[in-house]
């Protein structure tokens, strides 16, 4: 359960800044709602490391929880042995699914006592036992008929931090069967970085009709967000930082911030770790945190 969008385990993980990114999650509230794109029931967010995806993600699952439309999310996370494979995503979603719907828990339980072992059979095997066969009889009544007012939407972040490129593949079909097939009364939410054997996989004949694709790239003005972020950040450190008084009113000046921007490339995990070291107050190895004297310096316009 850690690699739920409101686990403990993730503690303060990354998500929009104010007033950031707001055309982009517009977009995927309004197709998690049935407002754009109704027929693609899964939306592939994507683009280079660095880019905001996990934050996007972060953002629209708390926003989606706000509203009890959210019903299932797992991060994938590369450096943790249980977050970066295949076989904990069904049970973690099933058991979502279980909260989030208590007329489906007895038929989750059910499942288990029967069979102990179904956590060690094959993807499509869980998926059908743990998800659609207890999702089946209500979406025959009618329970998802609406996406304003059942949680439907599944998140799925880093597909790519799945180890197994195989696997990635594998995720991606059985899921597309299960929505084709089966008729499964789910929306998909996921992210990656472009890697071919994902693309490849999207245009595959098993997807076909089923998706719909938002690259970050500069469509979306992401240099604008990156400014508000920066300007916003340094205000708060002018403002919190012990030795405050110290620093000028100007700093940084409008061209320290431009070359920022320019440095970024577009990329939010630039302007981060930026932020992150100038704001840090915590001793390093070797170096304590910046000065004042350093904090200047580091954007000075020489």
């Amino acid at each position: 359960m850690g690699a739920t969008h409101d686990s403990s385990t993730r503690f303060d993980p990354p998500k929009c800044h104010p007033n950031t990114r707001v055309a982009v999650l517009e977009y995927l509230l309004g197709w998690i709602f049935g407002h754009n794109d109704p027929e693609a029931l899964i939306l592939w967010l994507y683009g280079p490391a660095g880019a905001g995806k996990s934050a996007i993600l972060q953002t629209i699952a708390e926003m989606c929880a706000e509203r009890k439309s959210i019903l299932a999310s797992y991060f994938f996370g590369r450096s943790d042995p249980t977050w970066n494979t295949f076989k904990t995503l069904i049970p973690t979603i099933a058991c979502q699914i279980a909260i989030a719907i208590p007329e489906t828990r007895p038929l989750v339980e059910l499942v288990i006592e029967r069979d102990p072992t179904i956590f060690d059979k094959s993807l499509v095997t869980q998926l059908q036992s743990l998800v659609i066969h207890p999702l089946k009889d209500l979406s025959n009544s009618g329970y998802f008929s609406n996406p304003e007012t059942c949680p439907r939407l599944v998140i799925v972040d880093g597909l790519d931090e799945c180890v197994d490129p195989k696997a990635q593949s594998m995720i991606l079909r059985t899921l597309a069967d299960a929505l084709r097939a089966q008729k499964l009364p789910l929306v998909f939410l996921i992210s990656s970085r472009p890697e071919q054997n994902i693309q490849l996989t999207f245009n595959s004949a098993s997807l076909a009709g089923l998706w719909k694709s938002l690259v970050l790239d500069d469509t979306y003005k992401p240099d604008n967000d990156i400014r508000t972020f920066l300007v916003d950040s340094f205000q708060e450190i002018k403002s919190t930082h012990p030795h405050h008084q110290y620093i000028p009113s100007d700093w940084p000046s409008n061209s320290n911030i431009n070359h920022l921007i320019e440095k970024s490339s577009g990329q939010f995990i630039y302007a981060s770790v930026v932020i992150k070291y100038i704001s840090d107050l915590q001793p390093r190895l070797n170096h304590c945190c910046p000065s004042i004297q350093e904090m200047l310096s580091l954007l000075s316009d020489h």
